[in-house]
This record gives C-alpha cells, structure tokens and sequence, in this order.
C-alpha cells in the first residue's frame, strides 16, 4: 500500500502539468463562444459563471492598462455578461453605459450601469472612452460603425479594441460565431486610419501561445467542435491561476517586443487610439 501511495504521489505533478497544458489548448477550443446575444443575453443574478483564464488575462492586461487615463463617462459596446463593463465601473467615477442587442427597447439600469440597445442610444461628443471586446468582427460594415463609435468620443478620448486575428484562421466556427472576418494587423490599422479623428497610439498581436496551438491544431486538421468545449475550472483554482499567469506572460512578451519594433503573431489583435481635438 505505501508502495501504490508513493507511487501516486510521484505521478501527481505530471498530472497536474498535463491537466494544465491540456486546459490551456482547451482555451483554443472554447475561448470564443458563439455570441448570438438575443438567445444568449444576460447570466442570470444567482447564476455561477466560470471565467475563462483568456478572458481573466484580457482583464488583466488590457481593460486594467485603461487605469490612470482619467477616464470618467465610458461606454462598453457589445457587453455579453458585462464582466468588462463591470471592471471599468470600478476605476472610474463617472457614467458607465453598456451596449448590446439583448437589453430592452427602453434601456435599463443594472448595479448603476446605463443599459442601452443601440449605440445611437449613447451620448454624442460627451464619453471619455469607449471599449469594444470583440465587436467589429460581427459588424458587417465595420468602417460605418466605428466611425459612428467615434462621434461618440469627446475631444482626446479613449477608444479601445480588440478582433481576433489572421483572416487565414478563419473557420466554421468564426460563421457559427456571428463573424464577418479575421483582421491582420494591416487590416485594422487601414480601418483606423480611414477616419480623419484616430489617432493611433498601438496596435499589436496578442497571445503568441494560443495563434501556435490553434496553428497546429489546423497543420494536424484536426476537428473540433469550439463551441462544446466550456472551461469547467474555478477562478481560484490552480489550473485556471496557472493558465493566467501564461497568458499574462505571453502578453506581456508580445507588448515589451512591440515596442521594439517586433511584431509577434497573435491570437488576438488589440488597438488603443484616440479622438483627435477639432479645432
């Protein structure tokens, strides 16, 4: 008996760290979910979400990198469960709105967020920042939306956005997902620049990580079904601790390597610009 308890006690590091590089190519399978947000709309109250370690890293690397920018009136456009939206409202002493198709003709109020369901909804030439996680993607004429997201903008604020990357990448999952396209770099930056008021302040890949493993995953043209695979680990949980920490990492090497002038590809692709002030 201590012989099969050694014995287990030996393996057990190795099942961890396979249970931890197993969860992270999980992340490729399961880190988009489909975003048909009429079907989808809010979690309910009491409802237990389990965050996905790619999402927990975008908190930490992105929506918390907006700190210090003397944001007060934002708005957070293509809100899903508002776990972005919420993390804003806790740095920023001014209104916070949500945009999204699910919230009712008539807009509401949510733990003192401005619910809306139309960005023509939102305040012209009054908000400091604007997020959108994800959004242009499901747009079909993206360049008519963002620069509609733009007028919404005061003089010098903020607009933050992420897309996923590599048009090559895209796949059936992408369709089911609601996604017109996959941006490169070059591509998002021509959509910027096409309105007269950004101005760029960077534009870079993300998560190197997870372009390899999703990269491989199509060399290996393997099937896989993205939209049944849920993350199934707590936030406190060691697996999920550990796949953030990657991420955060990973990140933090493509950003310090940007601004050497090195562009690593990505999963994701993420933007930070401004309004310029109109004299």
């Amino acid at each position: 008996m201590e012989n099969e308890d050694a014995r287990t006690r030996s393996r057990a590091p190795h099942v961890a760290t396979v249970a931890v590089a197993d969860s992270l190519f999980c992340l490729v399978l399961s880190h988009e979910k489909p975003t048909d947000l009429v079907v989808f709309g809010l979690p309910e109250d009491d409802q237990t979400i389990l965050h996905h370690p790619w999402k927990l890293s975008r908190g930490d690397c992105l929506v918390k990198s907006l700190r210090g920018r003397g944001l007060h009136d934002v708005a957070d456009i293509g809100v899903n469960d508002m776990f972005y939206t919420k993390m804003i409202k806790s740095f920023t002493d001014g209104k916070i709105y949500a945009a999204d198709i699910f919230f009712p003709e008539e807009g509401m109020m949510k733990e003192g967020i401005v619910c809306v369901n139309d960005i023509g909804k939102l305040p012209e030439n009054e908000l400091d920042g604007v997020i959108m996680m994800d959004v242009l993607e499901h747009v079909e004429n993206d360049r008519q939306f963002l620069n509609a997201v733009v007028d919404k903008l005061k003089n010098n604020g903020t607009i933050f956005i992420t897309v996923p990357a590599h048009p090559f990448l895209f796949s059936t999952f992408d369709t089911r997902a609601g996604h017109f396209r996959r941006y490169s770099r070059k591509q998002l930056l021509a959509l910027l620049k096409q309105n007269d008021h950004i101005e760029i302040e960077k534009c870079h890949y993300f998560y190197t990580s997870l372009f390899l493993a999703l990269l491989l995953s199509k060399l290996k043209k393997e099937k896989t079904d993205r939209t049944e695979r849920q993350w199934k680990y707590p936030e406190k949980s060691t697996i999920t601790r550990i796949a953030r920490w990657v991420l955060n990492v990973d990140f933090w090497i493509s950003k310090t390597l940007y601004k050497a002038g090195i562009h690593l590809p990505g999963l994701s692709l993420t933007a930070i610009c401004r309004k310029k002030i109109q004299k």
